[in-house]
């Protein structure tokens, strides 16, 4: 039974994938279940060098994007410090959102991304790059953030595993630098090294339709501690060490 619902999966999968080629970049998108005009477009950037194909395979955002009408892309960047966007990858992504949009008619609208490891790099660098574009991001196991000034921003999810250590002090300096500029953003740390877990994914999924969904917190979590306020009492966690939590589910994930 485990190797059918795998093998259905797998199946399911191929018949809504698709791929382009833009300047010998493979793209590899996932059409929802439904779509129209208003769809939206999620990025998502696998590990270092990881195929498109790849990245959607492991990451399993299909019910989420089915459930919200969200076309899945992947780039398949390779070498050449693609998480720089500035230098090459920025623009050819662009034209690859764009050629979606063109072809399934698409009204554009904020991107969303998520990204792992060097992806979660090119989520958080990228966003810098277009902050316009991007109504959210999320990351895991990233090592590099951007250090320009920080204004609007918008909302984040970082978590990281606590034996990556170097990655874990990287990730803390920079939210709460992101924290103090008044962006809402979830952090959680998770046993563990670099790998991407399933809890890490769970808590991406539920923290995306949380937003999706069009939530508001109505209560907070603080970093260590664990402790959850209602909103109402939110100022009694220093802004530094505050998690908006937008659902019960959200909230589950992030207290495990």
């Amino acid at each position: 039974m485990k190797y059918f619902l795998l093998l259905f999966t797998l199946l399911s999968f191929i018949l809504k994938a698709d791929t382009f080629l833009l300047d010998g970049v493979e793209f590899v998108y996932r059409t929802p279940q439904d779509t129209d005009k208003n769809s939206r477009i999620m990025i998502l950037f696998g590990g270092r060098n990881w195929p498109g194909k790849k990245t959607l395979e492991t990451f399993r955002f299909d019910a989420l994007a089915d459930r919200h009408s969200l076309f899945l892309l992947a780039p398949s960047f390779r070498d050449r410090n693609y998480w720089e966007p500035e230098k090459w990858s920025g623009p050819l992504l662009l034209r690859a959102v764009t050629q979606l949009e063109k072809k399934y008619k698409l009204t554009p609208q904020k991107l969303l991304f998520y990204g792992y490891s060097a992806g979660g790099q090119c989520a958080n660098l990228f966003y810098a790059w277009m902050p316009k574009r991007v109504a959210a991001w999320g990351v895991h196991g990233c090592g590099i953030y951007f250090t320009a000034q920080i204004t609007k921003p918008s909302p984040g999810l970082i978590s990281c595993g606590l034996q990556d250590r170097k990655r874990f002090e990287i990730s803390r300096h920079f939210l709460y630098r992101y924290r103090e500029a008044g962006a809402p953003i979830i952090w959680k740390y998770f046993n563990g090294g670099h790998e991407l877990s399933q809890q890490a994914l769970e808590l991406a999924r539920a923290w995306f339709e949380a937003l999706l969904e069009g939530r508001t917190a109505d209560r907070y979590g603080e970093d260590d501690t664990f402790r959850i306020v209602p909103a109402t009492d939110g100022k009694s966690i220093d802004p530094e060490f505050r998690n908006p939590l937008f659902s019960g589910r959200l909230e589950e994930l992030w207290r495990k």
